[in-house]
């Protein structure tokens, strides 16, 4: 136990993201646990997902892991809403897809987003400009004599704006309110940000918004400032970017694909209401495929096998 301990603290360090470091205390709990409970499937399916990056996490798999492992120390069961919670996360997704998304990660977690971006002489010409703009000093330094801006820094002196979701869906703190002096400063930095399409500030260094291709549970979002002009052809690494998205074990699609594959599924449906009509009858074996084959209108000399082919997609 103690070599697979090793070997998933290793495993997990690999992967991007500060707040991915709590998950290296849950290994630490889950390995701890008796074996009977850590080989509950449960368990290993949720223990499994502290492996996987963070952008493919459609819920908070720490607090998740933390409060069932918690649950097994107190000798608790997990309730139903936790199991079919589980259950509806699934496994987590293939090796390929975590070795692929993981990698990506690492690239953007400072904000490089130029592995998959070519024209990036766009961003480096506007930052420029922007550095020494006299309205935006002025906009920043007015900010700075009334705010104290080092109360919303991080520790790597980084400010963000409040993230814009997908379709406009905005967080509950998005609401507008005026009483704090920490509401009024939201408020004055996101539009300060909205003026000069800025992601955030690190200190006094404007964080100018990239082109960029961000990976979430969901799909593939690619955001683009409204300042680029942008040039399909010449601005994205688009095979790098589909190879990217299609890590997720993306199947091919297409009108003419999409339409054999709808037949051939309702040919499935069919094969497999036959051989349930054959067992009713009494017809085993090679005489049962050889009569579902004749019904289908299959060759007689087809091979079985691709009987068995078929039944699998039903």
């Amino acid at each position: 136990m103690k070599k697979q301990l090793k070997e998933d603290l290793a495993r997990h360090a690999k992967l991007a993201f500060r707040r991915m470091r709590p998950g290296a205390d849950l290994i630490k709990q889950f390995h701890a646990l008796p074996k009977g409970v850590r080989d509950g499937r449960h368990f290993n399916q949720v223990y499994q997902w502290l492996m996987v990056p963070f952008s493919l996490w459609p819920v908070d798999v720490i607090g998740l892991a933390g409060h069932l492992f918690d649950l097994a120390k107190s000798n608790r069961k997990p309730s139903a809403g936790i199991t079919e919670l589980i259950e509806l996360l699934g496994d987590p997704p293939s090796a390929r897809t975590c070795d692929a998304i993981g990698a990506y990660e690492h690239s953007v977690k400072g904000g490089n987003y130029e592995s998959l971006v070519k024209a990036q002489h766009k961003f480096d010409f506007r930052e420029e400009i922007l550095k020494e703009n006299p309205g935006f000093l002025a906009d920043w330094k007015w900010i700075k004599s009334h705010f104290d801006v080092r109360k919303h820094q991080g520790d790597n002196g980084v400010i963000r704006r409040r993230m814009v979701s997908e379709r406009n869906f905005h967080p509950p703190d998005w609401n507008f309110r005026w009483k704090s002096v920490d509401d009024r400063f939201f408020n004055v930095f996101d539009a300060f940000c909205h003026k000069w399409v800025l992601y955030g500030m690190e200190r006094d260094k404007p964080l100018l918004q990239k082109l960029s291709v961000n990976i979430t549970p969901y799909g593939t979002m690619i955001v683009i400032p409204r300042y680029w002009s942008l040039d399909g052809h010449r601005d994205l690494r688009w095979r790098s970017t589909a190879r990217l998205h299609k890590s997720r074990d993306v199947s091919k699609q297409g009108l003419k694909l999409g339409t054999n594959q709808k037949e051939r599924r309702q040919q499935a449906e069919a094969a497999r209401s036959l051989v349930n009509q054959a067992k009713q009858h009494g017809i085993k074996g090679e005489k049962r495929d050889q009569w579902v084959m004749a019904k289908l209108g299959m060759h007689a000399e087809t091979d079985r096998k691709q009987l068995w082919r078929l039944l699998k997609c039903a």
